[in-house]
């Protein structure tokens, strides 16, 4: 199976990450090109047959798009599949004239959706952005998987907890920060942004020097999770997270704002509303109290091992690929 996978995007998040590692993924198996920006080039083998292209202008520039669908078409692809919003837009036109099958998978949830009901199937990252999009009949959701680079080292009631993420304002640091205010435990924030200097101010302001850090950026994710008792997530909105698989299968606890795929894994005891302080000081007061947490996660880890893995991202994406070619 020839497959073209396109990405606009230029950034350095989770929707990369997935797209790069599907690439690769799927390169085991068939011949694989992905259409992208030069830098992601360097992170990728020769296995994928890597087209730079640089769709960060104007997604309505039509010399952009003359120029991409020469390229996709050169790929001469038996089934092409988009990421995210902004690829979308971008090739929303020129479906129609394409002979082979096209895949968008959402990754989020946005005001608008329209540009994604051009294609002829759609794959949701969780159910909760699948039941948005409100078109079952041509949507699949498949998980976005992980590998795990370490070998799970047994639960530890240690009270260091982990907050993974860009620095942005969408993942709720701030409201974490504040909520953290009477809280008397260590927590580490993993990630680098443009809100560092805001979360420095604000550790001064709220007196948590002490017991919180601001790690950066850091490679060693999975050791850290392992080093920590919980992974605590704040966002405002999320289409996975990323770290909610990663944490899960290396059989640590996960709570925070019902977000994502949050409630399709974590249970209800453990989630709270996004955007408020108070909900996440409760929540986190709540967890606290609890004996032995890791045993309410039993389920989450299990069902973890069989719907987030990265090999079984892969199957689930081939599966729905399969179903379009011979439909």
């Amino acid at each position: 199976m020839k497959i073209t996978l396109v990405m606009a995007s230029d950034e350095e998040g989770g929707l990369e990450k997935h797209v790069l590692e599907l690439a690769e993924g799927l390169a085991e198996f068939h011949s694989v090109s992905l259409i992208a920006h030069q830098k992601y080039q360097t992170q990728l083998s020769h296995e994928v047959n890597f087209i730079a292209f640089d769709m960060s202008g104007s997604r309505y520039n039509p010399w952009t798009k003359y120029q991409l669908k020469k390229v996709i078409l050169a790929t001469q692809p038996d089934i092409l599949h988009a990421h995210a919003s902004k690829t979308a837009k971008l090739l929303q036109g020129m479906l129609q004239q394409f002979s082979f099958p096209t895949v968008v998978t959402v990754h989020g949830k946005k005001k608008s959706n329209q540009a994604y009901f051009a294609f002829d199937h759609i794959i949701a990252v969780s159910h909760s952005v699948g039941a948005i999009l409100n078109h079952p009949n041509k949507t699949t959701v498949v998980y976005n998987g992980t590998k795990i680079s370490i070998f799970p080292i047994p639960f530890k009631q240690n009270r260091k907890f982990i907050a993974i993420g860009r620095l942005n304002s969408v993942k709720g640091f701030d409201l974490l920060l504040e909520a953290w205010k009477d809280i008397p435990h260590s927590l580490s924030i993993v990630g680098e942004g443009q809100e560092r200097h805001k979360l420095e101010q604000l550790i001064q302001q709220y007196q948590l020097s002490d017991r919180v850090s601001l790690l950066g950026y850091r490679q060693d994710i999975h050791t850290l999770i392992c080093e920590h008792e919980a992974l605590i997530v704040s966002s405002l909105r999320e289409g996975g997270p990323y770290t909610l698989a990663e944490t899960l299968l290396l059989n640590r606890p996960v709570f925070g704002t019902d977000v994502g795929m949050m409630a399709e894994f974590i249970p209800e005891d453990f989630l709270c509303e996004a955007g408020s302080y108070h909900a996440l000081n409760a929540l986190i007061r709540h967890y606290l109290q609890i004996p032995d947490p890791s045993m309410d996660f039993t389920s989450a880890y299990k069902m973890a091992q069989e719907q987030l893995t990265f090999q079984k991202m892969i199957e689930h994406t081939l599966q729905t690929y399969q179903s379009l070619l011979v439909s």
